[in-house]
């Protein structure tokens, strides 16, 4: 940042006329107006890059947190009676740093959901074990043969009204893979997002459990 020398210098020349009537020459009254003007200037750039440094580690702070945390603390700052200054500008920086996890934990969620759907596919017409939580949450291993699957659904021979409802599903629900469940002999859905191992052509990828 540098400073603009021709406000300065107006700025210095309105300070020393206002003192036209002291003792002091044109002279010293204009450099005294200068001492004081550079230093108010120097004190603001002082201020600003401070400001800057504690925007950044505010920033900095809340980046790597869940939104999940972050939906809490807006709650609760929405909720308090009053905010004042840096509980605004708290709110600010939570509120832009939620949109930002959002997107991060969604896309990482995107990369993750494609890479089971892989692990299963590649089975084809082998068998591959997949454990994950169901909806009531209790734990489910299925066999699977993910190529048998289009031998058992209408796919481009549905009606269009079935095409569309597919393709709602898929979009709605990115989280669950249909699949063909060897034993039970029946199309079932694995929710992505709670598997737990994929075993496929001998060798069990784990994965963390959801949330």
């Amino acid at each position: 940042m540098t400073f603009d020398r021709t406000q300065i210098m107006t700025e210095a020349w309105t300070i020393a006329r206002r003192f036209a009537g002291n003792r002091e020459t044109w002279g010293q009254r204009l450099s005294r107006a200068l001492k004081l003007v550079w230093w108010n200037a120097k004190e603001a750039l002082r201020r600003a890059v401070e400001n800057a440094r504690l925007a950044v580690e505010k920033a900095s702070a809340l980046a790597g947190r869940t939104a999940a945390s972050l939906r809490a603390e807006i709650e609760q700052l929405e909720n308090t009676d009053r905010l004042g200054f840096d509980g605004i500008e708290r709110l600010a920086a939570a509120r832009r740093a939620l949109g930002e996890a959002v997107a991060r934990e969604a896309d990482a969620e995107a990369e993750d959901f494609a890479a089971k759907r892989a692990l299963i596919a590649s089975a084809q017409g082998r068998f591959c074990v997949i454990t994950f939580i169901k909806a009531d949450g209790s734990r489910r291993v299925m066999r699977v043969q993910p190529a048998a699957l289009k031998f058992h659904v209408k796919g481009e021979a549905a009606s269009e009204a079935g095409r569309k409802a597919a393709e709602t599903r898929a979009q709605r629900h990115p989280n669950l893979l249909p699949v063909w469940d060897a034993e039970a002999k029946a199309p079932r859905s694995v929710n992505l997002a709670t598997v737990l191992s994929i075993k496929v052509d001998g060798a069990t990828h784990s994965f963390p459990p959801a949330g």
